[in-house]
């Protein structure tokens, strides 16, 4: 019976993903296309108003206090993943709340916050040796390892990347613009702190925590370099992201390459952004000259 329901979930796969059997031959490297493609549609708007609003850190707060969660998650016996993305959220609503009500700057209250996340980490590792495994899984990612409970989770994040931008998109990119003007909004930032974190969470798995930073802010860097407008920034981010994600992924499969997926698709991301300063460098000097 169990063999019959393996065979029928195969041959399901299959069929959802055949789609992409002219690149990927395994199931499980097409369920990574599809992974990288709806996490690509998340991170990348994100990453803009991450960059523009100057909090480029976050990711790399949000990422390391996952190591709270996972502490929690394994002293009262819960869920790992669902500790951990709540544990994420808070963090994120906790720095909105300390950048709207203390005087200190951005990068000093992410900065706070990151270092708890480390430190934490550093205790969990030495109290609780058997979490080795997983630290080693949230540190370094594996977009590989993706099954179907994944895939429904990136979709879900996905529509919902698509209605938070269509919603608040504008207002933040006014917000981090013009804050005199359009800033003090509580109900878009507490939003969006608890947005950015959830990305942050789901994109640690695929990428992990030591890279989840540069696959936010690498295509988003690129967009606000190659583009003349927020909505330009927005569309040419995203873009970039999604190129990256699927040449990573089909570049770290080749045997003469074999790299780490997570590691291909940041490398490549961050090739785009080191290709927009070089187009901005000779745009300038076509202009001077011409």
């Amino acid at each position: 019976m169990a063999r019959a329901r393996a065979e029928a979930g195969k041959t399901m796969g299959d069929s959802l993903y055949g789609f992409l059997s002219f690149l990927y031959e395994p199931l499980f490297m097409r369920r990574a296309a599809v992974a990288l493609f709806l996490l690509s549609i998340a991170s990348g708007g994100t990453g803009v108003l991450v960059v523009s609003r100057r909090m480029a850190f976050f990711p790399d707060a949000a990422g390391h206090t996952i190591f709270g969660g996972l502490a929690l998650g394994l002293i009262f016996s819960l869920p790992i993943d669902a500790t951990v993305l709540v544990f994420g959220v808070l963090i994120g609503l906790t720095i909105i709340y300390l950048l709207r009500h203390s005087d200190l700057a951005s990068d000093t209250v992410i900065g706070l916050v990151f270092s708890g996340g480390v430190a934490l980490g550093l205790a969990l590792a030495s109290r609780y040796p058997s979490s080795q495994s997983n630290l080693t899984r949230y540190l370094l990612g594996d977009v590989l390892t993706v099954d179907e409970r994944g895939l429904l989770l990136l979709l879900i994040l996905a529509i919902l990347s698509v209605v938070f931008f269509a919603v608040f998109y504008n207002r933040l990119m006014l917000s981090s613009i013009a804050p005199a003007n359009y800033g003090g909004d509580a109900v878009s930032e507490y939003l969006f702190g608890g947005f950015m974190a959830v990305v942050v969470v789901i994109a640690v798995q695929a990428v992990g925590v030591l890279l989840v930073t540069a696959l936010l802010i690498a295509p988003a860097a690129a967009g606000r370099m190659l583009a003349r407008s927020g909505r330009g920034m927005f569309w040419t981010a995203m873009a970039i992201s999604v190129v990256s994600g699927q040449a990573g992924l089909f570049l770290a499969n080749r045997p003469s390459i074999d790299t780490t997926p997570g590691a291909t698709v940041v490398f490549i991301s961050i090739g785009f952004c080191a290709l927009a300063v070089a187009l901005k460098k000779a745009r300038g000097a076509f202009k001077k000259f011409f």
